[in-house]
């Protein structure tokens, strides 16, 4: 009995991808050539196996069988791509790509992050301590999505502990590129700060569609009068209408796929490094299936 192996469906769209930017970015000088021994592996058929293991979540041994290449030679490479930047590269090149396709209209964004916990549950390089809120060590994902097409525009990896709001600004500068027709920025309270709206209005010249966090215990000196004015002193440069809010919630639905379908924290990775790794393969497998949807539609 003959058994043909074929590639499970859900990995079937990677197969006509290309990716020359891998090589170009990794390609050696006449002075890094070295003469003899074994030829080196083709760096953007590694890269494609690579996506292949993020679809399918299996291990690397298992990749490894496939591509006819060691498991200790996918790894190396894996290593090399985030530390040469073909990662990085790759995501903007792909952003740009969508910008050019109207995949990226932008005309509403939202931004968020996911706390995704270490695999060990406890203290790990780059967790940096102990997430009260979340009870756990851990790090975070900050990704900025046009609403309507849920492309990722920007992105950031961060320990468990730091604070949405001080990476909403890093998050939008990286994006500025593409936010030309932003009418308005959504975000949930976490990110409800003068200075990001201020720079939401001014630099982009958008509202920033951001809840205003409610008073806690009030004061001796608080009077209706006066919350009433400090409530609109903060409503300034902002949306407050739940229609358009309610568009935000687009970019939980992409961490949502970016967990259960791309396996984003189910890895048996350590340290934030690895974890920014998974980060990327997960959004360009993502973002390679936003494009075949698109032209199929």
């Amino acid at each position: 009995m003959n058994f043909v192996p074929q590639m499970p469906q859900r990995v079937q769209y990677l197969l006509d991808c290309s990716f020359p930017q891998v090589g170009n970015l990794l390609k050696k000088t006449k002075s890094e050539v070295f003469v003899g021994g074994r030829p080196g592996h083709d760096k953007e058929t590694l890269f494609g196996w690579l996506l292949v293991k993020k679809v399918t979540n299996w291990s690397y041994r298992d990749i490894s069988s496939m591509a006819g290449v060691s498991h200790p030679t996918l790894i190396r490479a894996n290593d090399l791509f985030l530390r040469k930047g073909v990662y990085e590269k790759v995501f903007k090149d792909l952003v740009k790509k969508a910008y050019r396709q109207r995949l990226i209209k932008a005309k509403f964004v939202a931004m968020d992050s996911s706390f995704v916990h270490t695999f060990s549950k406890r203290g790990e390089l780059g967790s940096e301590g102990w997430n009260g809120f979340k009870e756990a060590f851990g790090f975070k994902l900050h990704l900025l999505i046009d609403c309507e097409t849920k492309f990722p525009v920007a992105l950031r990896v961060t320990n468990g502990n730091a604070s949405d709001s001080t990476l909403a600004i890093p998050l939008l500068k990286q994006a500025k590129p593409y936010l030309k027709n932003t009418q308005y920025v959504l975000a949930d309270k976490g990110y409800d700060w003068g200075d990001l709206v201020n720079w939401i209005v001014k630099m982009i010249h958008a509202k920033a569609s951001i809840p205003i966090k409610k008073i806690g215990k009030r004061g001796k000196n608080y009077t209706w009068e006066g919350a009433w004015r400090n409530f609109q002193y903060k409503a300034k440069g902002r949306s407050i209408k739940k229609s358009i809010y309610r568009r935000r919630t687009a970019v939980e639905r992409a961490f949502s796929v970016l967990k259960r379908t791309y396996h984003l924290g189910h890895e048996e990775t350590r340290g934030i490094l690895n974890f920014a790794k998974n980060v990327y393969l997960a959004l360009i497998c993502y973002m390679l299936k936003l494009f075949d949807i698109a032209k199929s539609s």
